[in-house]
């Protein structure tokens, strides 16, 4: 029996933050997303260990599959428009 190379193991830990994310997004329950959550991080702790995968590796996954499912984790704001001169405002 061949073991999985590390692209198919990288993709499984895509499917499993897949999982996390849309139930994050879904508004999952707190014992049901903190298990998807647990089981993706301890994948992600065996890879390392194994010596599979680095954390900047693994961090890049995340981000990849965060953005895609949920979004940037930040957003550029647009700063508000400056107040006229001649308008008051109280103390």
């Amino acid at each position: 029996m061949s073991k999985p190379s590390k692209d198919a193991r990288i993709q499984t830990l895509r499917g499993l933050l897949g999982e996390a994310f849309a139930l994050h997004q879904k508004g999952g329950a707190g014992v049901r997303l903190g298990r998807c959550y647990g089981v993706a991080d301890g994948y992600m702790l065996a890879l390392m260990d194994m010596g599979m995968a680095t954390q900047k590796e693994l961090n890049t996954v995340v981000v990849e599959e965060r953005t895609a499912r949920l979004g940037p984790a930040i957003k550029t704001l647009s700063a508000p428009e400056p107040a006229e001169a001649d308008e008051t405002l109280a103390a």
